[in-house]
């Protein structure tokens, strides 16, 4: 039961789950060595230097999984509205993790121009389309007033 609960978390919450392990290996990282402190001769200030190496490693190594894992959002948007371009994102993404994302905003407006409702842009239902067909009356006068302003030219009339 608990595993089958994991397995729909992770793929309901997959980034959270992943930051859930972390911390749950962090806080066990902390209680270990806690508990060899405590049970050992190891004084407390290298204790501390241990620590403070452990939580250095964490961090970086949390970093980096972090531009790893924000890289892939234009393509987590393009895969979720069934993007026609998504491996083209994709490529894009890594290309731009490796030009310190200078493609990545482009990428993100690229993924999210797309709905499957819509397409690439608007659609438009018949009832709200306006009838673009001209009145014949009302070109006749268009055509009148040309003249006239045509007339007005030649004459040199203001």
């Amino acid at each position: 039961m608990f595993r089958s609960y994991i397995r729909r978390l992770s793929k309901s919450r997959f980034w959270l789950s992943k930051w859930l392990v972390a911390a749950v290996l962090l806080a066990g990282a902390f209680l270990i060595g806690s508990y060899l402190l405590a049970t050992s001769d190891v004084d407390f200030d290298t204790f501390l230097n241990y620590f403070a190496l452990g939580l250095l490693l964490f961090v970086l190594v949390t970093l980096f999984y972090g531009m790893l894992a924000i890289h892939d959002v234009p393509y987590d948007i393009a895969r979720h509205r069934n993007h026609p371009h998504q491996d083209a994102i994709h490529a894009a993404g890594w290309v731009s993790l490796f030009t310190l994302h200078a493609l990545w905003p482009f990428l993100w407006i690229w993924a999210m121009l797309y709905r499957p409702d819509r397409g690439w842009g608007f659609k438009h239902s018949p009832a709200t389309d306006v009838n673009h067909s001209a009145d014949p009356t009302e070109v006749e006068e268009l055509r009148r007033r040309v003249a006239e302003l045509e007339k007005r030219s030649e004459t040199g009339v203001h």
